[in-house]
């Protein structure tokens, strides 16, 4: 398991395609998350192994015989702020359990209850860095929060986000359609949501 470790989730995120091209069928996993995630799986008092510098990192898993030679392609492609390379299965354990627990903590520790609704948009892996920062802005701009991972290699994103149900109230409403059209309408830019032709729905 290789730990790269990187400025921001979304520069995480722009150096997928390298890493997918520098060993061609060979990730097992690719996952991508921020601090925030490390952040609440410290705050609920679990044990988080050492990670490398950075502040959003990617989780590249390789297997079979030439593994060294695959590691050594990712680590030269990856243009990594840092890098650690893990090969005790007990350790990468533990550091795919703070992906699982940060991801369950992300829907349950905000200010405010998240939902579901907005779950596994993707985008083709060569525009996911671009498409997490207008979705960062997308939030903001909506006065939402939301705390997004997921599967970096298959450019597919996860994130709850505390949208304001209100029974009764049409402008807690209308805040979830306007941001989901907001949405949408940005990711049909980047070609996202839909598989690629000459697959089946």
């Amino acid at each position: 398991m290789l730990v790269l470790g990187y400025p921001t989730m979304a520069e995480a995120a722009d150096a997928g395609p390298a890493l997918l091209a520098a060993a061609p069928g060979r990730l097992v996993a690719c996952e991508g998350m921020d601090s925030r995630i490390v952040d609440l799986v410290r705050a609920k008092g679990s044990p988080v192994p050492d990670l490398p510098r950075g502040q959003g990192w990617l989780f590249a898993e390789v297997a079979g015989k030439d593994t060294p030679d695959a590691v050594r392609r990712l680590v030269a492609a990856a243009s990594a702020l840092d890098t650690r390379l893990v090969d005790d299965r007990r350790e990468a354990a533990a550091l795919w359990r703070i992906r699982e627990d940060g991801a369950g903590l992300a829907g349950r520790s905000l200010p405010t209850p998240a939902y579901g609704g907005w779950e596994d948009a993707a985008v083709p892996p060569e525009h996911l860095g671009a498409w997490l920062r207008d979705f960062e802005e997308l939030l903001r701009a909506h006065g939402l929060q939301g705390v997004p991972y997921g599967h970096f290699g298959d450019g597919c994103v996860h994130c709850r986000i505390d949208f304001p149900f209100r029974p009764g109230d049409p402008a807690s409403a209308a805040v979830f359609r306007e941001f989901m059209t907001a949405c949408a309408t940005r990711l049909r830019d980047y070609r996202g949501t839909r598989p690629p032709p000459g697959t089946s729905q």
